[in-house]
């Protein structure tokens, strides 16, 4: 029993040896937690910007009309040395892990955006969880220095409504850095990004009584789809444009759209509920053809015109009006980015990696002209509206006949 027990603490003894303790740990005390971060090209040097939570002022004993965000930024030729430098302006060492957004302006992105990502694509605090968006005629910077009125933390309302926005408006994309980094490592697809702008005065925006009111004297909005050939921004898609792109991509969770009433006067309003679409790619004549089959599912919203939906004929008209506004959608924005922009960032040509491997090989090196000239993209649809709501046609007095 002695020999157990003396090897039992032998035991004990040479494990608290083994173990490790916390050696990497970080005091709460000690960081700066980075909720946001900014990119702004400036010269040859890039402007890092960093929103970040200030603890005293998110506490219940919170100190006056203190902001409970902070900004730090710093001028440098790479993003490390930014980031670092900005220890000269706080005691505060930067935390990443906690990120949500990271937002480049325009110079940035048109410059090229792998050389910026690389250090947030490398770095090991990061997690590939945040969103990205692009600057859109505006400084990335002016978006971390706006005041938010819907959530105390701005980076945190903006993660949240390009989340919301995307799931239930459909004309933006919820783009992450995992996401990102994939689609820009894949032959045959280029990525896409948000984009983001301020309405109103940003001067007062900036102040803490943007958010004292009922309407706030600025406000911050995601406005369109950024595409990109390979890492650099080449131009934007209008809100009906980017709406086609998440279709075409399987991204539309739900979103509303209006459509004129078939011989009448008015329109009525559809709210989609369910939305997928199936790329077939094929070779015919030995050209790129690719079928999208496009299904919907959608409810009556609204009725502007005087129409009887009990009526089997008025019924089916509009469903087949619906599908008419959709198609008409979609083809616009296929046409834009195919004959204007000559980007394929639908993946078409993944599409065809997958299925004609051999083929692709010939390919690859010419397919931006290949997807702009050649390629024939062919619609089919499958549309499909369900409910009509409490009310049978829109309301009206009875004419009294």
């Amino acid at each position: 029993m002695k020999l157990y027990r003396h090897s039992f603490v032998i035991l004990v003894l040479v494990m608290t040896l083994i173990l490790p303790g916390c050696w990497n740990r970080k005091e709460l005390n000690e960081l700066g937690v980075v909720l946001a971060a900014g990119i702004d090209t400036v010269g040859n040097q890039y402007e890092v910007s960093v929103q970040v939570v200030d603890p005293s002022a998110m506490s219940k004993q919170r100190i006056g009309d203190r902001s409970p965000v902070l900004v730090f930024s710093e001028r440098a030729p790479t993003i490390f040395e930014a980031l670092r430098k900005m220890t000269t302006k706080s005691s505060r060492k930067m935390y990443l892990s906690h990120l949500r957004m990271l937002i480049m302006d325009e110079a940035t992105a048109r410059r090229g955006i792998q050389e910026p990502l690389g250090f947030w694509f490398r770095d090991h605090e990061v997690r590939p969880d945040f969103y990205i968006a692009v600057a859109k005629g505006r400084r990335a910077k002016d978006m971390l220095e706006l005041v938010t009125p819907t959530e105390a933390l701005p980076a945190m309302d903006l993660y949240k409504s390009l989340e919301v926005s995307e799931k239930s408006w459909a004309p933006t994309a919820a783009v992450n850095v995992r996401e990102l980094f994939q689609t820009m490592t894949l032959d045959g697809v280029n990525p896409v990004l948000s984009g983001l702008t301020i309405k109103g005065d940003m001067e007062v925006g900036k102040q803490l009584e943007n958010a004292k009111q009922p309407l706030s004297f600025a406000e911050y909005q995601f406005v369109g789809i950024g595409v990109f050939r390979e890492d650099r921004l080449i131009g934007w898609l209008g809100e009906e444009e980017s709406k086609a792109y998440n279709y075409i991509m399987n991204r539309v969770f739900s979103t509303v759209g209006r459509v004129k009433c078939p011989g009448k006067e008015g329109d009525f309003v559809v709210e989609v509920t369910q939305a997928n679409t199936k790329m077939n790619p094929m070779i015919k004549n030995g050209q790129p053809h690719v079928v999208l089959n496009v299904f919907v599912e959608a409810n009556i919203g609204e009725v502007h015109c005087k129409v009887d939906l009990r009526d089997a004929q008025v019924f089916n008209a509009m469903q087949q009006a619906a599908q008419d506004s959709l198609a008409i959608i979609l083809e616009a924005g296929v046409h834009k980015v195919q004959k204007e922009y000559g980007t394929d960032v639908y993946g078409i040509g993944e599409a065809f990696h997958r299925k004609y491997p051999k083929q692709w090989k010939e390919w690859k090196k010419s397919w931006d002209d290949m997807f702009q000239n050649d390629l024939k993209v062919e619609m089919r649809f499958d549309y499909n509206l369900r409910k009509l709501g409490k009310i049978i046609g829109p309301l009206q007095k009875e004419s009294g006949e």
